[in-house]
């Protein structure tokens, strides 16, 4: 927890502005995200604003298959299961019976989500990249080049050379935080578990 704490207090002094940015940081962070094809991992996600939690924390699994395949499946508090099969995106409610989808365009190509499953063109083309930490523990630090991008930065974290944690801070000031557990990489993922089927009854909508 002390290292943890210490390492903060780097990032926040010696990672100060967009205009620090690394590009051998940049480099780095793409080689640790590209070594592995596959990730897995159970998570937990929780949003703070003005320093207390503004919604639910939320718990699941995820798994991660270059280029663009990922599956993001919330249990608690209420289901939810975010699925891309690298050309079309899906959202689906099971207690709504409802689902959306839309391609995987530019904008979903810019998310944070992205950054796991495409990571070489997503880190050239979107984000400034600032560095802090040791062989232990690494802290990444991006700043989104695009002006609209619904956050102004974001944080990921690697301890032992694994994903541990994703830090986002929006442009309202609020703080998502989502931490990785029971991390696995380079196994073998189902291309099946990356396909969404809509359950017969559901309401289907394109989104716009």
């Amino acid at each position: 927890m002390l290292k943890r704490f210490t390492l903060a207090l780097a990032m926040a002094g010696a990672l100060v502005t967009q205009a620090q940015a690394d590009e051998a940081a940049r480099e780095r962070l793409i080689d640790r995200l590209a070594a592995t094809a596959t990730l897995t991992a159970d998570f937990t996600q929780e949003t703070y604003g003005d320093g207390e939690l503004s919604q639910e924390k939320s718990e699941g699994h995820m798994k991660v298959a270059r280029p663009l395949k990922f599956a993001w499946l919330v249990n608690q508090p209420y289901e939810q299961q975010v699925i891309s099969d690298g050309e079309t995106l899906w959202v689906y409610d099971p207690d709504l019976e409802q689902a959306t989808y839309q391609p995987v365009g530019d904008q979903i190509q810019r998310s944070p989500a992205m950054i796991l499953a495409q990571p070489e063109s997503t880190l050239n083309n979107d984000y400034d990249v600032m560095e802090a930490g040791d062989d232990a523990l690494t802290a990444y630090r991006l700043f989104p080049t695009d002006e609209d991008a619904v956050f102004n930065q974001m944080t990921l974290m690697f301890e032992q050379g694994e994903i541990r944690e994703i830090r986002l801070k929006d442009n309202l000031g609020q703080t998502t935080l989502i931490t990785f557990s029971n991390v696995k990489t380079g196994v073998e993922i189902d291309p099946a578990e990356f396909d969404f089927t809509p359950p017969p009854g559901t309401d289907v909508f394109e989104q716009m």
